[in-house]
């Protein structure tokens, strides 16, 4: 994998208190949770969740309180996630079928997996190497508390969303199901008006909070399929043993000024204490880490804890061994 991959967005730096510590955190990209095969360039999505039975949904509907188009219209919001998440990976060409076709109607049960002849169908009209369906899509809105001041002035409601969502993902060339993944995702709304149905309806307007679930649906289940980027947080050193090399290059991490801090450490290193020379290795070691060289990060890792005995160090080694076994798999993942 290029080490310059991790590109530093911002690092921010969150102080704690005791031995010197501090965090900073920096964002770093993740392999994604479903390989899909390196020959997998282009994608077809489909809506494949209309319901079957619609008696069933109809009485569903009436039960729930919910409009008995809504859940069709909603399914646009889980499509359009999904395919703004596997374009933004830059992975994938995605090309989104017109078909809408007939699933369990059932957000909680999958149906029967497309026929191998529909598929390939699908995926010869589009010119895509998989597709990948939404098979199965229920959303529910309830009202989950409510309180009002004492003049009866300020009236404030709490809902929760909930939508369930099924897909499956399908490679016609070698006849497998390459994924199938059923889940939940619940978003809480409030807010408050003049009165509970003013609080429930205006403020919290039930329409846009499942448009807004479902849109976030399809956006989880597309970064399922590709890496993605998370905000993670590691320990260094701001001080050891009153060494002004150390506590500058400290300084210079809380500006960004890495040249400046690497310089300011491996003057540090030359520090008469083990101490101040542990830490400075160790703050080496956060550095490159965040500049995306992890053999150098992991070097430095090991002169921090071999050499120097600096415990923080020990771990911090085992962690980044992982981030370079993962990195191997973003590589492959990414087409690499």
């Amino acid at each position: 994998m290029n080490n310059r991959i991790i590109f530093v967005l911002t690092a921010s730096i969150i102080l704690l208190s005791g031995c010197g510590a501090s965090r900073i955190s920096f964002d770093v990209i993740v392999p994604a949770v479903k390989t899909v095969p390196a020959e997998i360039k282009s994608i077809t999505i489909l809506n494949r969740s209309k319901p079957e039975n619609r008696d069933a949904n109809k009485l569903e509907a009436l039960l729930t309180g919910e409009g008995l188009k809504q859940d069709t219209i909603t399914t646009q919001f889980v499509m359009r996630g999904l395919d703004e998440s596997l374009r933004s990976s830059g992975r994938f060409s995605v090309k989104k079928a017109n078909e809408v076709m007939t699933g369990s109607g059932i957000g909680t049960l999958l149906p029967e997996a497309l026929p191998w002849e529909t598929v390939d169908m699908l995926c010869k009209e589009y010119n895509s190497d998989a597709l990948v369906a939404l098979e199965s899509y229920d959303s529910d809105f309830i009202i989950t508390g409510a309180a009002a001041s004492k003049d009866l002035l300020n009236l404030h409601a709490r809902g929760l969303v909930t939508v369930n969502c099924g897909f499956r993902m399908y490679h016609p060339y070698s006849r497998s199901i390459l994924d199938e993944f059923m889940f939940k995702h619940e978003m809480r709304w409030e807010g408050g008006g003049v009165s509970i149905i003013a609080a429930a309806d205006a403020l919290v307007n039930k329409k846009r909070a499942i448009e807004n679930a479902s849109l976030e649906s399809g956006l989880l289940y597309g970064n399922r399929l590709t890496p993605d980027w998370i905000y993670i947080s590691r320990d260094y050193f701001k001080r050891g043993k009153g060494n002004y090399d150390l506590a500058e290059g400290a300084r210079m991490m809380q500006l960004n000024d890495w040249d400046k801090a690497i310089a300011a450490l491996e003057r540090a290193l030359q520090a008469n204490k083990r101490k101040v020379r542990g830490r400075a290795a160790h703050n080496l070691a956060v550095i490159h880490e965040i500049l995306g060289d992890l053999f150098k990060a992991k070097e430095w890792t090991t002169v921090a804890w071999g050499q120097y005995r600096e415990r923080k160090s020990r771990k911090y080694g085992y962690i980044l061994t992982r981030r370079i076994q993962e990195a191997e798999v973003i590589d492959y993942q990414i087409g690499k």
